[in-house]
């Protein structure tokens, strides 16, 4: 029986690839769905299976298991030096109108808006009979599955619109909030932003029964069923800071500290320890400072799809790492003498004259297989660093404060000083997202979002143009959008 709820479920999901953003609206296909979806959310299990139908696609490498963490979303970043003929030379040129850049985007769009229909179609069903589910389920399924639309358009929002600072008013993606063979408009960057406050907000309330937001301590909740698979409380919240500081503007910022603080403040998670990085069995390091992940996914077959990426291989075309030049300026080895940092020293290895990324390098029966970042602990840190020095209520000393516990925390043993300015501490939190998110996919939104410009290491000036991903053609054709 799991077995076929899982293939309906996986059906459902290539289904709703065609009518996710509302193109196509004369091909109805509801009729056949709605007996599957039937059958399917007949029992609490068909809920449970559709979720995790949901977070295997976002770990498919066409989403958080490449191309919206090391692969595309990296690749703008200009944190590579690739080689030409290397798949992602031309998105690292911004060239959104090669065939091969068109087809990447293409499928992060289509896929992203699949998910959503299997989350949609989930929400549409799992209110119509609450009295299914057993213990607190009813409540965690629905916040998990608003949380990830909020969090998935988030992403497309961040990908494929304006920021905010640029134009809160421009046309932005469409808010698609059922499941609908009908064309979903297109909302505003401000109107998406509350649209994903709002789901968020409501998943954080649902997910007060959350066992990680229940438990006591750690250590009690170590017992539990590992939640940083799913989207929990925690992974929510930090949606949220998020979005607000996405926002900008006094009071929004105000609100992605309060937040952010929350995260930081209830320490359900743990700063990787150094031994744990440095034991002598390379399959049981942690690499990936596994303990202070809000929220990852298990990406089945890491190996085989980081290895051509990150190993010496024969194909240089396939080498995704910078320049030796380019490592030195991301970790100051030279002009700060910061090379004991951590993330130098363990995340990177050298193969003759070239640094290759080892962070996500995989191990036989290795204790943290699989595991891909997608929300750290970290960058609540930085997001309430950045809010008091740019909100209504500044404290520099508070912001210095966050910034020297994650460097200490990495093994960087000179502190900002006291006294710093904000100038300086907006500077080290910039040097910051460098370094901690290497091949996660984060740094091009933190780029775009302050219009850091030229991009560090390099004379590329960041405009609207080249910070938003171009709608699919099928999208304009059918959907009649504008960018």
């Amino acid at each position: 029986m799991n077995k076929l709820r899982y293939n309906v479920s996986f059906w459902l999901g290539a289904l709703f690839l065609f009518v996710t953003g509302g193109c196509l609206d004369y091909f109805d296909v509801r009729p056949k769905s709605q007996v599957l979806a039937d059958e399917l959310f007949s029992t609490e299990e068909g809920f449970s299976d559709q979720l995790t139908g949901v977070y295997k696609r976002l770990a498919s490498t066409s989403l958080y298991g490449q191309e919206m963490t090391f692969g595309l979303a990296e690749a703008l970043t200009q944190n590579y030096d690739l080689a030409t003929g290397s798949e992602y030379y031309e998105a690292g040129l911004y060239n959104y109108e090669n065939t091969a850049v068109k087809n990447k985007i293409t499928t992060v769009w289509s896929q992203m808006y699949s998910a959503i229909a299997n989350l949609n179609i989930m929400l549409e069903y799992i209110d119509k009979n609450p009295a299914m589910f057993s213990g607190d389920n009813y409540r965690i399924y629905k916040g998990e599955a608003l949380g990830l639309r909020a969090f998935l358009h988030l992403d497309l929002l961040r990908m494929f619109a304006p920021s905010y600072a640029s134009n809160a008013q421009a046309p932005a993606i469409p808010y698609v909030m059922t499941y609908s063979t009908a064309v979903t408009p297109q909302s505003t960057v401000d109107k998406v932003l509350d649209y994903v406050i709002a789901d968020a907000r409501e998943a954080l309330g649902l997910l007060e029964t959350d066992p990680l937001f229940l438990a006591d301590s750690l250590e009690a909740y170590t017992y539990r069923n590992d939640r940083s698979y799913r989207f929990n409380y925690y992974a929510v919240a930090a949606t949220l800071a998020r979005a607000y500081q996405w926002k900008g503007g006094a009071d929004n910022l105000a609100q992605a500290l309060v937040y952010a603080r929350k995260v930081i403040e209830e320490k359900k998670f743990s700063w990787v320890h150094y031994t744990s990085i440095t034991s002598s069995n390379a399959y049981e390091r942690d690499l990936l400072f596994a303990s202070e992940l809000l929220f990852r996914l298990n990406v089945l077959d890491m190996d085989d799809i980081i290895e051509p990426y990150f190993k010496e291989q024969t194909d240089k075309t396939k080498k995704l790492s910078p320049s030796e030049e380019m490592w030195d300026d991301i970790y100051e080895v030279s002009t700060k003498a910061y090379g004991q940092d951590w993330r130098h020293t363990y995340h990177w290895t050298y193969s003759g004259s070239d640094p290759y990324l080892s962070k996500f390098w995989q191990y036989e029966n290795g204790t943290y297989k699989n595991f891909m970042p997608v929300l750290r602990w970290s960058e609540m840190y930085y997001i309430a660093a950045e809010c008091l020095l740019n909100g209504e209520t500044k404290d520099l000393g508070k912001a210095r404060e966050y910034m020297n516990t994650v460097r200490e925390k990495r093994g960087i043993i000179i502190p900002i000083p006291e006294g710093a300015d904000e100038a300086t501490l907006e500077t080290e939190i910039q040097k910051e997202y460098r370094k901690e998110f290497t091949c996660e996919g984060q740094l091009f939104y933190y780029y775009k979002r302050k219009m850091i410009s030229p991009i560090p290491g390099t004379s590329i000036t960041l405009t609207d143009k080249n910070t938003m991903l171009p709608y699919p053609d099928v999208e304009i054709d059918f959907g009649q959008r504008e960018q």
